[in-house]
């Protein structure tokens, strides 16, 4: 190792959780040709007085930024001020966020040195190499862009690195990753064109060799991380390869999650016999459906029709042992409420465990960006950029499907209100954008949209919804009251009817204590005295069977907690009667 200059990579990101791959890839990068660096990291909710603090301590002769849309507004007041108290240290920045617009930006913020411009590693190591050497001549330099004395020369640009095995894996230490998602790529690039994306710009696919990829498994696997999420645009662009991948990651027979990108068209037998071979957990996959629009598809170049691929997304959803992840775009071209109500209606009955209801941003290089008055759309001038109104919606409409977003989130994708949302939805309302519209105008009347209201507060919130709009029905009060009681600690909320537990409270506890009945229903609580058993065990009386066919009765659900994981819990129901007689 080298050099006396000291280089500082820095990461804010959006979250704690999150983990920069952008950084991780310069500093094994430049390791790999004997240049150290270090890795700064936070994320945006750090105070500004800290991340700044901490820069300066570290008194590096070169300051690299990694610029997205969440933190760009954050580096461009960070740099301005650390420019003033170490003046003598070179401030370079890289990334999507500065890799357009260049000009632009660096005569907007003249403290900025350089910017590297599209993939980073082989421009930033020449840089670096070059700053280390005292070489003052960069006008060669492909990839940068600079600052000399007020004039800003954008050199030629870089063409991608050919073979991606050049670059060494990101991740030397999962020591300090714990806690967070693991972010990692198979490939770069995108076969598809989609307006709204910058990876639409890129020529091709380029890939990580199969054998590197599965020694990079390996090592995720064995250092028991939890979640592998891949930033490749489009895992499956290439089918055989895509199942490969999968086949390998099944042998390994881990428990790490990996989260793939797809693309809904190019599902068939074969990637579904084998996502079918992985247990529960292993795999999660996200597909961007963006809308049901033929026209507004056509307009993006998203060549994937509805029709055509609702059926493999419900193929996919139906093995039920991975987590599905449905993208909406609001916003984009030829998508009024009406069409939007469609689009929503149409992939939220395909009953994904996630669909995100996300606005339009308008990146800097992307197409609609360019196009934005061709189609009226009106964006917010500051990160991330984010759509107004456009000739189709306006922006009251973008309020109302802001409000749809949180109580989507809320009551859809949090998983708390799976029975009673299901029935209201199917019984009631038939219409699921409805539904959450007028349980949105609920909101707006009680002054609860712009409170933070606790979780159960939302039960009471959709409990009285019902009540003032339809009528609290025995079915719904026990599909309400089971979700509380599967999903949340405490006490039942005194507005949901219940059984009195003081009535069976000793017959759970002989039942408990019956050796016959815990190595038949509840083997997991083996080998426990009472006292540890009533610690993973909760019970509930219901009115109806809630875990089979809603049929009236009378039934005990006991919820059991997996006592070697706190996040595994599984319930099972008895009818009372016979419950009773068990525990005799």
């Amino acid at each position: 190792m080298n050099n006396t200059v000291k280089i500082s990579l820095i990461a804010i990101n959006s979250k704690f959780i999150h983990s920069n791959l952008a950084v991780r890839y310069l500093k094994s990068y430049l390791h790999k040709k004997g240049i150290k660096a270090d890795i700064l990291e936070f994320s945006i909710n750090d105070s500004f007085d800290n991340i700044i603090r901490k820069i300066y301590q570290t008194n590096s002769n070169i300051l690299a930024f990694s610029c997205y849309i969440w933190n760009r507004e954050l580096i461009m007041k960070l740099g301005a001020s650390l420019k003033k108290i170490m003046p003598h240290s070179k401030i370079v920045l890289g990334g999507p966020e500065v890799s357009y617009d260049i000009e632009y930006t660096m005569k907007e913020n003249p403290w900025i040195n350089f910017i590297i411009f599209g993939e980073g590693e082989e421009t930033f190591f020449q840089f670096a190499n070059s700053f280390i050497k005292g070489d003052k001549n960069i006008d060669h330099l492909e990839g940068l862009a600079f600052n000399s004395n007020g004039i800003i020369q954008v050199n030629n640009s870089r063409s991608p690195i050919s073979d991606l095995d050049e670059i060494p894996f990101p991740y030397n230490d999962f020591a300090d990753l714990e806690h967070k998602i693991i972010y990692y790529e198979t490939s770069r690039g995108c076969p598809f064109k989609c307006q709204y994306c910058m990876s639409s710009l890129e020529t091709g696919v380029r890939y990580f060799s199969l054998e590197r990829v599965f020694r990079d498994i390996d090592l995720f696997i064995s250092n028991k991380v939890k979640q592998v999420k891949l930033v490749d645009r489009t895992f499956n662009c290439n089918k055989k390869r895509s199942i490969e991948i999968m086949e390998y990651i099944l042998s390994k027979k881990g428990h790490t999650n990996f989260h793939f990108e797809i693309s809904p068209k190019l599902i068939d037998s074969d990637f579904l016999y084998t996502v079918k071979k992985a247990p529960k957990g292993i795999f999660q996959f996200e597909i961007g459906i963006q809308s049901t629009n033929n026209d507004t598809l056509e307009a993006i170049r998203r060549y994937e029709r509805f029709d055509e691929i609702k059926e493999k997304i419900s193929a996919l959803i139906a093995l039920e042992n991975c987590h599905i992840h449905l993208d909406l775009i609001a916003g984009l071209p030829f998508e009024d409420i009406k069409s939007f109500e469609k689009s929503f209606n149409n992939v939220f009955s395909l009953k994904p465990q996630m669909l995100q209801l996300g606005f339009l941003k308008l990146l800097r290089g992307s197409g609609l960006r360019m196009d934005a008055d061709k189609h009226g759309i009106q964006y917010n001038d500051h990160p991330p950029y984010e759509v107004l109104s456009t000739k189709w919606l306006s922006y009251k409409d973008i309020l109302d499907l802001k409000m749809i977003e949180e109580l989507v989130e809320i009551f859809s994708n949090s998983g708390r209100f799976n029975k009673s949302l299901s029935y209201l939805i199917d019984y009631y309302f038939s219409n699921p954008f409805k539904f959450f519209k007028e349980l949105g105008t609920f909101y707006y009347k009680k002054n609860a949209y712009d409170k933070s209201l606790k979780i159960s507060e939302h039960y009471e919130m959709l409990y009285f919804f019902v009540k003032n709009n339809i009528g609290i029905t025995t079915m719904f009060n026990e599909l309400l009251k089971y979700d509380f009681f599967s999903s949340l600690e405490g006490n039942m909320p005194s507005f949901i009817k219940r059984y009195d537990h003081s009535q069976i409270k000793n017959t759970v506890s002989s039942f408990l204590k019956k050796d016959f009945n815990i190595d038949r229903f509840i083997p997991e609580l083996k080998n426990m005295d009472i006292r540890q058993k009533l610690k993973y065990l909760k019970f509930e009386i219901f009115d109806i069977d809630v875990l089979g066919d809603l049929k009236e009765g009378r039934y005990i659900v006991l919820l059991i907690k997996n006592p070697k994981s706190d996040e595994e819990k599984r319930a099972v129901s008895f009818d009372l009667d016979e419950f009773i007689e068990l525990s005799l």
